[in-house]
């Protein structure tokens, strides 16, 4: 079915009011899991680890839902097995008394803290109730058991517990990082000192009143009688050393570090990083580098990166990007506003259907995230006050990509660029591809090679959605395209994007079928891209050729490698028309990207996620696309400061030619495999 069919279709009334039906049902199952009960003492509603409930006799709480870990040590089998009174008399040899289960009891409950944090926050410590002016018992709300539930998975799984948190306002992310790291040094290490670091002091001395606070509350039966205090550490007021596990702390900010002791540190908390700025002589990546090179890596470790977004390009924007692409070691987490249970509206049942019916393409994206209809209302209120849309973003974000929106200038439109990513998948295969295509051969043998068993994978990885139908029935159905980057680590990168345009043949889209993506020297990069093409039934390559035409030797100028590149592979692309070619030019080799070419095709890439004419399986791409904006001039186009635009450009071009380019047609199988050589031009297109 063509696009144009499909828009022709449209639901009936009754498949209408279904899919009403059918979101009213979610709503209010949704509500249900927001308005569930969750006591951490019983353990009802606690997620954060895997849990069993249990039964045990003659203690105050007989019926618990206890973490799995716990469920299967020997005592709480016992425990289960016997109830109390049988674990004393058959166990521990003593009688049933009160007394004994009361000591009893409490051995248990010493237990339970190890494994159980939810429990221990709410039965052990103390703190301030935000906006109330009195203090409480800390009890997690829902997004802090989401984060809760990331930070247990790795400690479980005996990992370093390294996490960059991407976060709304107001759900207490920094106290719960806070209060797991005291957990650690009060509960499963001694000895076992930590980092808190600010943008600015205030935020440090904030956490140092909630600790101070929670410690000198600490109930002594939990450290065998002895009251915790604090006291200056070799007289720093600002490191702190915890009494009975000889732990301590050390408090500063970015823009005083020098006040920071990140020697023999096991945990790190750096927290609102968004803001952190360079001074003179100190960027921020070096701040961060000299306390987390004091960190060596273990079971429970702790480096928590932490920030409401600030903005692209920063160090905190980076380091998230390198979490998400997999190139650093910390684990992503996000928190999306309509997780926090402030942020709702209440709406009434009888008014669903009408509320439903007056959403917006983007409000039914939201609930498609999966907001309620009452967190809708809050954010419907919310958008009036704030009409700038990439402000609203930012302070209130659904996801990552809004989360750093810090300009009203993006190029590509934010529900357009949602739609596509919509298609995103992981690749199924990664690894490199080798055909003997190269310099020195001209063999036509196709290997691909598994990411663990490649020599070369620090260059880069090639991403394949589709591999390569070799059957040759159809002409013209891959196109390779390549963005030509830099060779230094920090330089651009240098991409290769394939298209399947088999569906183009019955009026579909073209599809990402792989993606390579590095950096690379020029010429083994034009070749890399012949590879690729030559496995892909000899796609037509088009090379954007801006960088290579200005290297600066022979023995490295592009238009060399093209040209020989050009006598072994016939389906090169090539900018020189036939009519000039019969006048004696020169053929120029590669897609030239220049100030008329660039915005034709960059408009055709918006057009093309608008109305949906490809299809994207790369999720970098889609990242790469909110990040590309309109300069201040208003004229020229590129990635925000800091970012990079390889894969939109290598995509943008792609896509142009896969809709300029003469269709892919049916052919009949050559029993010889001969194919006429020939030259694609701009003339051909």
């Amino acid at each position: 079915m063509t696009r144009q069919e499909q828009d022709d279709v449209q639901p009936t009334l009754q498949e209408y009011d279904m899919d009403k039906e059918l979101m009213i049902e979610e709503n209010i199952r949704r509500l249900g899991e927001i308005s569930a009960v969750y006591n951490p003492i019983t353990g009802e509603g606690s997620t954060s680890v895997k849990r069993r409930w249990i039964e045990i006799d003659g203690f105050p709480i007989t019926h618990m839902n206890l973490p799995e870990q716990m469920c299967c040590t020997q005592q709480v089998e016992q425990l289960a097995e016997m109830g109390a009174g049988g674990y004393l008399r058959n166990v521990k040899g003593l009688e049933d008394s009160n007394s004994n289960i009361i000591r009893l009891w409490l051995e248990f409950c010493l237990i339970r803290i190890k494994h159980d944090f939810e429990y221990w926050a709410r039965t052990m410590t103390t703190i301030a109730d935000k906006g109330k002016g009195r203090d409480c018992a800390f009890t997690l709300n829902r997004p802090q058991r989401i984060y809760l539930g990331a930070m247990e998975k790795l400690r479980m799984e005996n990992r370093p517990i390294d996490i960059i948190l991407l976060k709304a306002r107001q759900w207490g992310g920094s106290t719960l990082t806070q209060l797991y790291m005291l957990w650690i040094q009060l509960v499963h290490r001694r000895n076992w000192n930590s980092v808190i670091c600010g943008d600015i002091e205030k935020q440090s001395s904030i956490v140092a009143g909630m600790l101070a606070k929670v410690i000198s509350r600490y109930p002594s039966w939990a450290t065998g009688g002895n009251r915790l205090t604090t006291t200056p550490y070799q007289g720093a007021q600002k490191t702190r050393v915890i009494s009975w596990s000889n732990s301590r702390y050390s408090l500063g900010s970015a823009q005083k570090p020098d006040s920071l002791r990140s020697e023999d540190i096991s945990m790190a908390h750096l927290t609102e990083v968004g803001l952190w700025k360079a001074t003179a002589g100190r960027k921020p990546e070096d701040l961060v580098q000299s306390i987390f090179g004091s960190i060596a890596s273990g079971p429970y470790t702790m480096k928590v990166i932490e920030s409401t977004a600030k903005g692209v390009g920063n160090f905190f924007h980076r380091t998230w990007t390198d979490a998400s692409e997999l190139r650093n070691n910390f684990t992503p987490v996000f928190i999306p506003w309509f997780t926090i249970d402030l942020y709702s509206k209440h709406i009434s049942q009888a008014d669903y259907s009408s509320f439903i019916e007056s959403m917006d393409e983007y409000e039914h994206h939201l609930f498609e995230l999966g907001a309620t209809l009452e967190a809708i209302a809050w954010y419907r209120d919310k958008r009036r006050e704030l009409p700038d849309e990439w402000r609203l973003f930012s302070e209130f974000p659904s996801t990552p990509g809004e989360a750093f929106q810090s300009t009203g200038r993006r190029v590509f439109k934010i529900s357009y660029v949602n739609e596509m990513r919509k298609n995103c998948v992981p690749p199924a295969f990664i690894g490199d591809i080798v055909t003997g295509m190269d310099k020195g051969s001209s063999k036509e043998e196709c290997h691909f090679i598994p990411a663990a068993t490649c020599e070369k994978s620090g260059e880069g990885m090639l991403w394949v959605w589709l591999m390569p139908e070799n059957e040759h029935n159809i002409r013209d159905r891959y196109i390779v395209t390549v963005d030509v980057g830099g060779t230094g680590s920090k330089a651009d990168y240098s991409c290769i994007v394939v298209a399947d345009r088999a569906a183009m043949i019955d009026g579909g889209v073209p599809e990402i079928a792989a993606c390579w993506h590095g950096h690379i020297e020029h010429d083994r990069l034009a070749w890399k891209a012949v590879e690729i093409a030559k496995a892909y039934n000899n796609a037509l390559l088009v090379i954007e050729s801006n960088t290579l035409e200005t290297e600066g030797t022979e023995g490295n100028n592009f238009e060399y490698i093209l040209n020989e590149i050009a006598g072994k592979y016939t389906n090169l692309y090539c900018r020189t028309s036939q009519i000039e070619i019969k006048q004696g030019r020169p053929r120029r080799w590669g897609f030239h990207t220049n100030s008329s070419t660039k915005p034709m095709v960059i408009n055709f890439l918006n057009k093309a996620l608008r109305d949906g004419l490809y299809i994207e399986r790369c999720l970098q791409t889609t990242h790469e696309l909110d990040l590309y904006e309109f300069k201040e001039n208003g004229k020229e186009m590129g990635a925000v400061e800091g970012n990079h635009d390889d894969r939109v450009m290598a995509t943008a071009i792609l896509v142009w030619v896969c809709y300029n380019h003469p269709l892919p047609t049916h052919i009949a199988v050559d029993k010889n495999n001969s194919r006429r050589t020939r030259i694609i031009s701009e003339a051909s297109i």
